[in-house]
C-alpha cells in the first residue's frame, strides 16, 4: 500500500495532499514542506521542516535537513544501507546527480550550483576494463564523499569517490575533484588544483592570493 501512496503523490493536485500521501506511505515529512508536482519522493526519504522539492526532482533513501531546497530535475539517490545525508539551509541546483551508493554526507549552508554537477561515490571503470558482466559487481569500487559546511560548488563539476571537501571552500565551475579539498581554499580545473585562499572576516568572505 505504501508504494501506491508514493505513486499517487507524484501527480496529486495540491501540495497538502501530496505531503499527506507521503506521510501515509510511512515517510517522515516535516512541517511546511513543499513538494512540487511530478517530483518523486520515494522509500527511505525524510524531509525536515521547510524543505522544498522542485518539479521533476527525485529523492530516494535520503534525509534532507530543514530549510534546504532541491531544485528542478535533480536526483538524490541513496540506498537503504547508505542514505544520503543533507544538512540544513543547503541548496542543490537544477539537474544535478548525487549518488549515495558509497556514502554521501553534505553539511549545512552548502550550495551546489546547477547544471549538471555529478557527485559520484562509486566507479565502474574496473568493471569495464575487466570485461565484467553487467550483473557482476566484483570490480565495482565504492568510496564516500563528504562535503563539509559552507561550501560552494560550481556547475558542470564532477566529484569522484573518496573525497572530502573541507568547510568554507569553493570549487570553481567545470572542475573535476579527485582528491581532498582543504578548508578555506578555492580549487578549480581538471583535475582540480589549489587556486586561492579564503579569509572570513566581519565584513564577509575575501578571496586572496
Amino acid at each position: 500500500m505504501g508504494t501506491v501512496f508514493l505513486r499517487l503523490a507524484r501527480v496529486a493536485p495540491g501540495n497538502g495532499l501530496r505531503c499527506s500521501l507521503l506521510r501515509s506511505a510511512g515517510l517522515e515529512i516535516g512541517d511546511n514542506v513543499k513538494v512540487d508536482r511530478h517530483s518523486i519522493v520515494w522509500k527511505g526519504a525524510k524531509l525536515a521542516d521547510n524543505v522544498k522539492i522542485r518539479h521533476h526532482a527525485k529523492i530516494i533513501a535520503s534525509e534532507i535537513g530543514s530549510n534546504s531546497v532541491i531544485d528542478t530535475g535533480s536526483q538524490i539517490l541513496g540506498l537503504e544501507r547508505n542514505k544520503v545525508i543533507i544538512g540544513e539551509h543547503t541548496y542543490i541546483g537544477f539537474n544535478n546527480i548525487l549518488d549515495g551508493s558509497g556514502g554521501l554526507t553534505i553539511g549545512n549552508h552548502v550550495h551546489i550550483a546547477g547544471p549538471s554537477v555529478g557527485i559520484w561515490t562509486h566507479s565502474t571503470v574496473n568493471k569495464a576494463l575487466m570485461s565484467s558482466k553487467i550483473t557482476d559487481n566484483t570490480h565495482r569500487m565504492e568510496g564516500p564523499v563528504i562535503i563539509e559546511d559552507s561550501v560552494w560548488i560550481g556547475g558542470l563539476s564532477t566529484i569522484y569517490p573518496n573525497v572530502t571537501i573541507g568547510h568554507h571552500s569553493v570549487v570553481l565551475p567545470n572542475s573535476v575533484v579527485n582528491k581532498n579539498v582543504e578548508p578555506y581554499t578555492v580549487v578549480g580545473g581538471s583535475p582540480a588544483v589549489f587556486k586561492r585562499k579564503i579569509e572570513i572576516g566581519e565584513n564577509g568572505a575575501e578571496i586572496i592570493a
